[in-house]
This record gives C-alpha cells, sequence and structure tokens, in this order.
C-alpha cells in the first residue's frame, strides 16, 4: 500500500477553511487497532454468509485507518425553529470500531462498506464508508447502503462550512422562498463541499445549503440559509418580503 500520512500531518488535500477547521478543534487520538490479524477478519456477503473479507475492503479500512484513524473535531450548527436560534456542536470521531467492525458486500453498488464511529450522537442509523471511497449510511440501522458524500473529504469540507456559518444568522426559509435566495448576487458554487445530494453556494455575507432527504420514501429537499453583516441581512429579508 502506498504510504499516505495522516490528515492533521498532511492536510493538503482541504480547503484553507478545512484546514482551519482542524487546526482550531481537531486532535488526533490513539486510533482503535484490530485485535487480531485483519487476514482473519469475518464480514457479510450479498447471502449474509461470513466470509473472509477480500483484500479490496481490508485496503480501504487500512487506508482509512492510516490516513483519518484518531481525528476527532467538533463542528458548530447553527438553526431557526418557532422563531427561536439553536446552536450547537457535534463531536465526530474518525475509527473503526476493531474486531468489532461489521462490514457487508453491496448487492446494488457492487463492491463493499464498512461501519466506523462518525457523528457522536444518539442515532438509528450506522456512519459507512464503501470500497468506493463514498461516506454513507444504512438509515434505520439494518438498510442497505445509502451514499451521503462522495468521499471523506468532501464530509470534511461540508464540516467546515457548516462550522464557519455557524456564527452567522440563520434563516427559517420555505421552499418558495429557498429558490429566489439561491439567486441573490453574488453566490457561488462550493464543489468541494457539494455532491448531488447536498450544494452549498456561498457569497461574502449569504450561505445557501440544500440539502436532500435521507428517506427514500419521503423525498424532500430541504434548504438552509445564513447570513451575516448588514448587507447579508438586508439581501434575505428582501426576498423573503418579496
Amino acid at each position: 500500500m502506498k504510504f499516505r500520512m495522516h490528515i492533521l500531518e498532511d492536510p493538503s488535500q482541504l480547503s484553507e477553511r478545512a484546514q482551519g477547521l482542524l487546526r482550531r478543534t481537531g486532535r488526533r487520538e490513539c486510533p482503535v487497532r484490530f485485535g487480531l490479524p485483519i487476514e482473519l477478519w469475518q464480514v457479510r456477503d450479498h447471502a449474509g454468509t461470513f466470509v473472509p473479507a477480500p483484500m479490496e475492503l481490508i485496503i480501504r479500512l487500512e487506508g482509512f485507518e492510516q490516513r483519518f484513524g484518531g481525528l476527532r473535531y467538533e463542528v458548530r450548527h447553527s438553526w431557526v425553529v418557532n422563531g427561536d436560534r439553536h446552536e450547537t456542536a457535534r463531536g465526530w470521531e474518525y475509527d473503526h470500531l476493531g474486531v468489532k467492525t461489521a462490514a457487508w458486500q453491496d448487492p446494488r453498488r457492487g463492491g463493499w462498506y464498512f461501519e466506523w464511529t462518525g457523528e457522536r450522537v444518539s442515532k438509528p442509523c450506522r456512519d459507512l464508508i464503501h470500497t468506493d471511497g463514498s461516506v454513507g449510511t444504512d438509515v434505520d440501522g439494518g438498510s442497505g447502503y445509502l451514499p451521503i458524500t462522495p468521499s471523506i473529504l468532501h464530509l470534511i469540507e461540508s464540516h467546515a462550512l457548516t462550522d464557519s456559518v455557524a456564527t452567522w444568522r440563520p434563516w427559517p426559509v420555505g421552499s418558495p422562498a429557498a429558490t429566489a435566495i439561491a439567486l441573490i448576487d453574488g453566490l457561488v458554487d462550493v464543489p468541494e463541499a457539494s455532491w448531488g445530494r447536498s450544494r452549498w453556494r456561498l457569497s461574502d455575507t449569504v450561505a445557501v445549503m440544500d440539502r436532500d432527504s435521507w428517506d427514500p420514501k419521503n423525498p424532500r429537499r430541504r434548504t438552509l440559509v445564513w447570513s451575516r453583516d448588514e448587507a447579508g441581512h438586508r439581501q434575505v429579508q428582501e426576498v423573503l418580503d418579496g
């Protein structure tokens, strides 16, 4: 396997914004190790039968451990509910689960995926990493693999943007206004933090993030908006006033 330094040692593939998040709140703890030779790792194939982990899965897990293992950081969030502003910070932990790491064959996309710690909140779903490099979830802890981001780097970039706008003013925005707000002058796409299911657009004073729901039975697009300084507040307010 080609040697690759840990992300905190070599963050050069990340934007300055994402590097700033890691400098401000990131740290590296001792990563979780397998308690037995990884060649003995047993995983479930498409029929649910335990089989020896294939080499592509072992390479992906070892690459994840080498590049990101032990990474910790906090992501600030802000939003509005019923006119009230809410703020929180959520921790992310980049570790597999050692010998308890479950992995499955993906019958729909091909390849394999394994679970990792991810966001430190109570949740019904698992955080997953696919051998194709994407990051996903199983929604309810038992469904098939649903890709969320195309790569771990995209995930970190999106976290960095979420954190950076958390100190801005969040707005309650419904669907009709969201379309108009996306046309505000100066907004540009942020490709390193965007993908098919989630799109960031940013100016000096306004941020817009469109995100798909994870529920395949109730698909919908949600738009979140933040602004800063009087110029940004005024731009958003003018759109909401129609």
